[in-house]
């Protein structure tokens, strides 16, 4: 605990936390980097569950920076974020649990990506069926951004 009330204490956490502007707009930029990353990997996730069967699977791809971008804002102000009121944050188990779906997400992102775009690109085809594996990943992966966005949010309610 001394670690995250000597993080709070930096003019880092004073500077979120005191300044009228500094937090509601970095909540800003992370809803909108959020919105980027899980868009951009919903998208190519329902894709492979067959919505939209005429788009092509490897066209989605091009949506892997955006997610990336999306992802790195979200990283950069929730770790300002996090500085505000560390102890607080650390204190609450939704804020913990919002952290392994986080890191099961991207892991499970990077998985979904390999695997998808190299059985699309064995295809040769636009739209290759993925297999149910594949499938199962991009469930997974839907579910842990859903689980990550709705613990991040009862951050603020739980005891």
């Amino acid at each position: 605990m001394a670690f995250l009330e000597w993080l709070q204490g930096t003019w880092v956490g004073l500077l979120v936390a005191e300044s009228l502007w500094g937090y509601p707009l970095l909540e800003t930029i992370h809803s909108i980097g959020m919105a980027m990353m899980i868009g951009s990997l919903g998208l190519i996730n329902l894709r492979v569950l067959g919505f939209k069967p005429d788009l092509p699977l490897l066209g989605t791809r091009e949506l892997l920076p955006l997610a990336w971008l999306g992802f790195t804002l979200n990283a950069v102000s929730g770790t300002l974020l996090f500085t505000s009121d560390a102890v607080y944050f650390f204190s609450k188990y939704t804020f913990r649990i919002k952290m392994v779906l986080i890191i099961l997400g991207g892991l499970n992102a990077a998985l979904l990506g390999r695997r998808v775009f190299r059985e699309a690109s064995a295809a040769g085809m636009p739209a290759p069926v993925p297999t149910a594996g594949t499938k199962w990943i991009a469930v997974t992966s839907l579910l842990f951004w859903l689980g990550a966005v709705c613990a991040g949010r009862l951050i603020a309610y739980a005891p």
